[in-house]
């Protein structure tokens, strides 16, 4: 008897231990999936806690870095620095004007928004250059709602046109100043007492400004009302400007003229080596 109750009891304990442990897995079996669903969010958004650290960290690092590169590229061009100077509100000098800009076309612009809209450049750079920054549009469009939306997008278009001016005008004038063959070649097509870094002022390229030098002296057009036309507020085309200044050539000899004077340019370029390397980087494209 008592050994029947005992085996029952051990064979009682067995199945309780057992079926515990086969509950418990069934059990676990259930609400493993719901289980893991709930542990893994917590461990994936401690996860991606880290990651966004991470990425907050390496953002601030980066914006960081952007912010110096702004400073210091500006630093590194006096062309485009001394171009830009005009347009800083007073206080302000082109490092601590920059600050905070992600890329220094983004700056430019906002300093002749500024100018051009009456904008305080302080409450201006501060929509650009918070936690959460603006668009240019959407800065203008908060600082100055008086404005229609189409009157901010055509204001921030020329901004953005005034900026780009002033980029290339800084790279023609660092390209004049560092290749002396270049600025010989050029300088020797101005009028007599003209300023070869005030002539160039203003041109896309060294192509461009080379071109319109040529066709200003082979048709005995005045290079300043020539330029005026092609780098103005409303610029035409070289052989619409022409057109306008020489109305007494036919378009034909208008053709036959533009074409003698890109190949003179495209010699001056040559002997300079600026058309190789626009070729180089072309092709690298």
């Amino acid at each position: 008897m008592k050994r029947s109750i005992i085996l029952c009891a051990v064979f009682g304990w067995h199945l309780a231990s057992g079926g515990g442990s086969l509950l418990a897995q069934k059990v676990q079996g259930k609400i493993e999936p719901h289980g893991m669903g709930t542990v893994a969010p917590v461990s994936g958004k401690s996860k991606a806690s880290g990651t966004q650290a991470e990425a907050r960290s390496g953002s601030a690092s980066t914006h960081n870095s952007a912010n110096l590169n702004v400073s210091v590229r500006l630093a590194s061009n006096p062309a485009l620095s001394a171009r830009i100077q005009p347009l800083l509100p007073a206080g302000f000098t082109v490092a601590t004007a920059s600050a905070g800009f992600r890329n220094q076309g983004q700056f430019i612009a906002a300093l002749h928004v500024s100018r051009n809209l009456g904008i305080p450049f302080d409450q201006l750079k501060a929509e650009l250059t918070e936690k959460h920054p603006d668009s240019l549009g959407q800065a203008v469009h908060d600082l100055r709602p008086d404005l229609s939306r189409s009157t901010v997008r055509s204001d921030v278009r020329m901004a953005r046109g005034q900026a780009e001016q002033d980029i290339d005008a800084a790279e023609l004038a660092n390209r004049l100043s560092t290749n002396a063959t270049l600025a010989a070649r050029a300088q020797a097509i101005l009028p007599t007492g003209t300023s070869l870094q005030t002539a160039a002022a203003g041109f896309e390229d060294a192509r461009q400004f080379l071109l319109v030098e040529h066709v200003a002296r082979d048709l005995n057009i005045s290079f300043a009302q020539l330029k005026a036309e092609v780098t103005g507020g409303n610029p035409v085309s070289l052989k619409e400007a022409v057109r306008g200044l020489r109305p007494d050539l036919s378009t034909a000899a208008i053709a036959s003229d533009l074409a003698v004077a890109r190949q003179e340019t495209k010699v001056d370029l040559q002997a300079a080596g600026v058309l190789a390397e626009e070729q180089k980087e072309i092709a690298r494209e």
